[in-house]
């Protein structure tokens, strides 16, 4: 028998759209791109999976950011040859806008926005959850619900409310027979074995999945001002209160002692937290430097049974200051990381406090970063877009390095590529990380996409 699950809620999530779509009396200008690309796994000590190289067929549906047009999206899928745990959908946005007058704006949908910095530059999906197919290079999604916008001369008030919620979309997996199938090589599975009696012996999981709409069917509300010139002093402030974007995973167990096997049924659940993010940035010429912070209070209500093993989450404050420089062409980032608290310890029968907890909240507990970025035109029609970065964590023993480029061979054809490298030392309780997690899994793409 097996069992498979697909990060994304797709029949809820369909219905959703297609009555979005329906709301819509104009059609949008959609640019469609078709790519063709590898992936392959570079790493002499990879072994996730038997392969190490994958080919893929995808395709973007985006409209563009800037016109009027009712109907806005951000869609791209693709299809692995011989993988399907690899498949993905991503929907990062699609809405419908609604111009009141020249100030004021109404958004019903799937739309991103910079609620804070600080999650934004570092990906982190406290406020708005990621596409995390491959966690290594998250993209953000947006949030989901009717967005109200008052846009004027030296401020800028949103106003956001929702009865639907989608959490963080990550790596598929299968479970058949009691394991995980080893078929996504950015998925971590977890122990296929535990020692009793100085035995190994073997664990049979069983995934208690909870029904789409009790995880769906939530409420979130919050709010954002900006105030002061983009171009001079700007500042800005948030709230919101919402399900986070990661599901609280309890787990029980025990010992079949007819097969001397172990059983461990995984249960995932939604938990609550208020967000509290400040921004301040100064802009003099083409510098521009800032500090950001944000302050993660998940609710202490009681969302498991008695008998299961579940995590009890810390407050936690998050602090980024940042610098960066652009003309146009050439662009200069760096910016730090700390985050204090946000620590994860489990509570029941099964909890060890020498052993680490099943989930982490965060990516990562400290970082620094710079990052290069171009935009630089040969000619008319070709165009080297990229950006190349470098993170690096004292704290979390780890090195990443990620470069993603676009060479624009026309105004149709286009050369595209990825990497990503990791250097990292050993997981222990006291140091969880997911950059670590993933420190055999080097990855080159490489690829062509047309637009039409």
């Amino acid at each position: 028998m097996a069992f498979r699950v697909r990060p994304i809620l797709g029949a809820i999530l369909a219905s959703l759209l297609g009555f979005i779509a329906n709301l819509a009396p104009a059609h949008a200008q959609v640019q469609t791109e078709m790519r063709l690309f590898s992936d392959s796994f570079i790493s002499p000590t990879f072994e996730a999976t038997q392969k190490t190289n994958y080919q893929f067929v995808g395709a973007q549906l985006k409209t563009d950011p800037f016109t009027d047009d009712v109907l806005k999206m951000d869609v791209a899928g693709g299809v692995a040859m011989g993988a399907p745990l690899l498949n993905y959908l991503n929907i990062s946005e699609f809405y419908v806008q609604s111009r009141q007058n020249e100030n004021e704006t109404y958004y019903i949908g799937r739309k991103r926005m910079l609620w804070n910095e600080l999650d934004a530059r570092w990906d982190l999906g406290v406020w708005e959850p990621l596409f995390k197919w491959n966690p290594l290079q998250p993209e953000r999604q947006g949030l989901v619900g009717l967005f109200y916008q008052v846009d004027k001369p030296y401020y800028t008030l949103v106003l956001f409310a929702s009865p639907l919620f989608l959490p963080d979309q990550g790596p598929s997996f299968e479970i058949e027979n009691g394991s995980f199938v080893k078929g996504n090589p950015w998925f971590r599975r977890p122990p296929e074995s535990i020692k009793i009696f100085s035995e190994a012996t073997a664990i049979d999981y069983n995934f208690d999945r909870p029904n789409e709409t009790q995880v769906v069917l939530q409420n979130s509300f919050g709010a954002k001002i900006s105030f002061g010139d983009p171009q001079s002093f700007r500042a800005q402030l948030s709230y919101i209160y919402k399900p986070a974007n990661q599901l609280a995973i309890g787990y029980d167990g025990n010992l079949d002692m007819a097969q001397l096997k172990g059983a461990v049924e995984l249960q995932p659940q939604v938990f609550y937290h208020s967000l509290a993010g400040m921004d301040v940035s100064y802009k003099v010429n083409q510098v521009r430097m800032g500090f950001s912070g944000l302050y993660d209070r998940p609710n202490k209500d009681d969302i498991f049974e008695e008998q299961w093993t579940h995590p009890v989450f810390e407050d936690a404050v998050l602090l980024s200051p940042f610098i960066e420089w652009t003309n146009g062409r050439w662009g200069v980032n760096l910016q730090h990381l700390d985050i204090i608290g946000g620590d994860v310890r489990e509570e029941g029968e099964l909890a060890n406090p020498d052993r680490a907890a099943l989930m982490t909240r965060y990516p990562y507990k400290q970082a620094q970063q710079i990052s290069l970025m171009t935009n630089y035109a040969f000619r008319k029609n070709r165009r080297l877009i990229g950006k190349l970065s470098f993170t690096h964590s004292d704290k979390n023993q780890f090195d990443l390095v990620r470069l993603s480029a676009r060479f624009r061979l026309s105004g149709i054809w286009s050369l595209v590529g990825e990497m990503q490298m990791v250097k990292a030392g050993e997981l222990t309780a006291s140091n969880q990380n997911e950059i670590a997690q993933f420190v055999n899994n080097d990855r080159l793409m490489l690829g062509a996409a047309y637009v039409f």
